[in-house]
């Protein structure tokens, strides 16, 4: 009987281990079942089982259940527990109802009583091959259904710490190992490798931190042989120079590249009593851990893009705060309110980044915008003053060939939109206006109010909060005035007592003369 599977991968004839102390029983076996295409291996006692067992893996066991020395129900429990494909069988001449429930309760598959019918042996092996081949079936499909689920989540993330912890415990689970540690390069390009996320199973985990202790360079170096997915065993786990113990029973490594760059190593243990890695588990970790590798070189890549994209808005800003001395530092100030209200409202990290890039650029279209005619010290004309208006349409005209500048674009345009729908240039109201803008309309009121400008010096804070504070359901939205003033007490409290700390250390003994906490960074 040839079997067209196995769990290893291997077309061979089913093996067959028969553990009986008779004699007779053995050769009966051996005979019959030969004659039947089984390879057939028949021993006397349970310590010769364990022997050949580790020498080979078999796919069934027949075990007699009285033997001397370790008996059939102990074998029967190491068989179970470190070779889940093989079909266990029981059998005895002494059968009763409380021997077959031991037998069961291990984990045989059936119990045969003795004398047996040959033929009947066949079709009970029969029925253990198919059901372990139906088991093997359900958990290849859950391995493959896992995987696109895995890989799916692994081709979203753009963040390479979050591949990072989805690959080792992913890989932590699907190969059911002790330890999963992932080394990384230490720097763009560099040789020398950093423990970048680790794995741990909570019911193992003590081999398991003394093997990550044990991973040195000279370790990493002996892993790193090769540019494909292997599985290390006893004899060549031996040879990697590891100080701590217990060692692996098995190890699993793979390179993580992508265009002929390193990007990292991905190592996973099992330590006894776990089995060692199969062929079939090597070949579906190596290609989560390839999907993993284009994954992380997108979210390399995305974060040089995201680092590109904040070194154009500044420079835009920049270039706009460089022509107007009255307004430097202006748009910087203004995305740090605009953050501190983001935060403040509990905007998720990626709504908050965009609200403060737009913050930015708010007043990009000044560049189209003679400054001396803004900072004069009259009051501006009505010319003047539709002139100065135009700068959200001219700021819009300018981001809106630059496609990777388009989310800021609302912010840009609509920052001058009032609550009640007064404002320019297309006169919103209420929530018509982007979240974006109405945060910006705020952060951009109160730092014109507390900065100095040609036509008037910089308000106080008090002054100005109170100006905000009144046109809260007029010109802002009552809600983002609320979530800014409570940010902005908060601040204040902060930096007055760290400044208390300070004046404390510096002199324990002077009494701080009144309460006022002094300048802040928005007065």
């Amino acid at each position: 009987m040839v079997r067209d599977e196995v769990p290893s991968g291997e077309i061979r004839p089913v093996r067959v281990l028969v553990v009986d102390d008779e004699s007779t029983i053995r050769d009966v076996l051996v005979d019959f079942l030969g004659m039947e295409g089984y390879d057939v291996l028949a021993v006397p006692t349970a310590e010769q089982a364990l022997v050949a067992l580790k020498e080979r893996p078999v796919d069934v066991a027949l075990i007699d259940l009285q033997m001397p020395g370790m008996n059939g129900i102990e074998l029967m429990e190491h068989v179970c527990r470190d070779h889940p494909w093989a079909v266990p069988l029981m059998m005895t001449g002494y059968g009763t109802v409380e021997t077959a429930i031991a037998a069961m309760k291990v984990g045989a598959y059936d119990y045969l009583l003795k004398p047996f019918k040959v033929d009947e042996v066949i079709r009970v092996i029969e029925r253990g091959l198919e059901k372990k081949r139906l088991e093997r079936e359900n958990v290849r499909l859950k391995e493959l259904v896992d995987l696109y689920d895995v890989t799916e989540q692994l081709g979203k993330s753009l963040a390479e710490a979050h591949v990072h912890d989805l690959l080792v415990e992913t890989i932590g689970v699907q190969a059911e190992a002790d330890v999963v540690g992932l080394w990384r390069p230490s720097a763009p390009g560099s040789e020398v490798l950093e423990e970048g996320a680790r794995w741990l199973d909570a019911s193992n985990s003590a081999p398991g931190l003394a093997f990550l202790a044990g991973i040195t360079p000279k370790v990493m170096a002996g892993v790193c042989t090769t540019t494909s997915a292997r599985v290390l065993h006893s004899e060549e786990i031996a040879q990697l120079g590891l100080t701590t113990r217990p060692l692996p029973r098995s190890i699993f490594c793979a390179p993580l590249c992508a265009n002929d760059q390193l990007l990292g190593v991905l190592v996973a243990a099992r330590f006894e009593p776990r089995p060692a890695f199969r062929e079939s588990k090597r070949k579906l970790l190596a290609i989560m851990v390839g999907r993993a590798a284009a994954a992380m070189d997108n979210a390399r890549l995305y974060g040089d893009l995201q680092q590109t994209f904040k070194q154009t808005i500044q420079a835009l800003a920049n270039i706009l705060e460089d022509r107007d001395p009255y307004t430097r530092g202006h748009s910087d100030r203004v995305s740090r309110y605009a953050r501190q209200i983001a935060v403040g409202m509990g905007l998720k990290p990626e709504e908050v980044e965009r609200i403060a890039d737009s913050a930015l650029m708010h007043d990009i279209g000044k560049l189209g915008i003679r400054f001396e005619e803004l900072n004069k010290a009259d009051p501006l004309t009505e010319s003047e003053y539709e002139m100065f208006k135009s700068h959200t349409t001219r700021g819009k005209w300018i981001l809106q060939p630059i496609r990777f500048l388009h989310p800021l674009i609302p912010g840009v345009y609509h920052h001058h939109e009032r609550w009640d729908g007064r404002g320019y240039p297309v006169g919103l109201k209420g929530e018509e206006i982007p979240l974006m803008a109405r945060i910006l309309a705020v952060a951009d009121t109160y730092d014109a109010m507390t900065s100095h400008r040609a036509y008037r010096r910089a308000l106080p804070h008090e002054v100005a909060m109170q100006e905000i504070e009144s046109c809260a359901g007029s010109q802002f939205d009552p809600a983002i005035v609320e979530v800014f003033v409570r940010e902005m007490s908060r601040q204040r409290r902060d930096q007055s007592s760290k400044a208390e700390r300070w004046r404390a250390l510096l002199d324990p003994d002077e009494t701080p003369a009144s309460d006022d906490p002094g300048p802040t960074a928005a007065g």
